[in-house]
């Protein structure tokens, strides 16, 4: 275990640059606080986000081309600057234009319209968001506009991931289409989107960068998002784990919440970690005790294959070395 956290952190990205983690910190009451551990040094320095108003999720954390690092809470988006090393803050606002009617209609279980997803291009962040069918830009000084519009029916987005100039947008929300079957290609050179059936895809648990390939994980296995073609794994991914898994040239690590296991793969050779656990009162409050695990909630990779987790429900930071 390299840190002990006071509160959970739900995403943590290697810095290949500074040897650094970076990871959000949510802190109970909505104040948060981006973390960056040095590797060298064990340092662990930390700068204050803006308060998100209420317990959201800070979920994503991304490293731009020009190192700054970026970070999305319900309405904004934080971006550290690499230079002054300071924090700056671009407020999204709830009402979005075209958004779906009733979006922020506060009487409505899940009114709103916050971001559900972020993810690099270039200096500056593309955004998803609840109730709003088009992808926005943010640059680095901090300008939004409206970027890619999604296919007709999308009420909002899950995740984004890129393969060259192609967008591959997993939807969150759909009107029209059933969200196990249906993916939106968008070419990042002329901004335009279209909708692709893949039947194979049920249901869409996440999207990975493997080495430059676009996986979806389902229920089914790893498959190309693209395509839809089934893809080889030493590992075999499980369907539940979302958005935990991670791979390089060398080595494939994959969390696994129904094994409860952490697992590595390098070659043939797999590695299995099992988890910890510990007796907690069973819902009801009938006196019973269950078995709690103390699940994974992200994983990030250095470029030897060393692996880091954030364990015990995102309140450690661990490293897992290659040897």
């Amino acid at each position: 275990m390299l840190e002990r956290l006071n509160d959970p952190a739900y995403s943590v990205a290697f810095d290949k640059v500074k040897e650094a983690l970076w990871f959000p910190v949510m802190e109970i009451g909505g104040k948060s606080s981006l973390h960056r551990y040095d590797l060298a040094t064990g340092q662990d320095v930390q700068y204050p986000l803006p308060d998100a108003g209420y317990n959201g999720l800070v979920a994503t954390t991304v490293i731009t081309s020009d190192g700054a690092v970026w970070v999305n809470l319900p309405y904004a988006v934080a971006r550290w600057d690499p230079i002054r090393e300071t924090i700056t803050t671009t407020s999204i606002p709830a009402d979005a234009e075209g958004q779906l009617p009733g979006a922020v209609d506060t009487t409505q279980p899940l009114a709103g319209t916050w971001i559900s997803t972020l993810i690099a291009d270039g200096d500056g962040v593309l955004i998803g968001r609840l109730s709003v069918s088009y992808l926005q830009r943010v640059s680095s000084d901090g300008t939004t506009s409206r970027a890619f519009d999604l296919p007709a029916g999308y009420e909002g987005t899950k995740e984004v991931a890129r393969t060259g100039s192609t967008l591959i947008v997993a939807p969150g929300w759909l009107s029209n289409e059933s969200a196990t079957d249906v993916l939106a290609i968008a070419s990042s050179t002329t901004k335009q989107s279209s909708s692709t059936k893949h039947t194979n895809v049920i249901p869409l648990n996440g999207l990975y960068d493997l080495g430059g390939t676009i996986a979806a994980l389902t229920q089914n296995g790893l498959v190309k998002a693209d395509t839809g073609e089934p893809l080889s794994s030493t590992l075999v991914p499980d369907p539940f784990a979302h958005a935990l898994l991670a791979q390089n040239g060398e080595a494939e690590v994959a969390y696994s919440p129904s094994r409860h296991t952490l697992e590595r793969a390098v070659g043939t050779e797999v590695a299995t970690l099992q988890l910890n656990s510990r007796e907690a009162p069973a819902a009801g409050g009938n006196g019973t005790s269950v078995k709690a695990w103390e699940g994974v909630t992200a994983l990030a990779q250095a470029a030897d294959a060393t692996a880091f987790a954030l364990r015990a429900n995102g309140t450690e930071l661990c490293e897992w070395a290659s040897g």
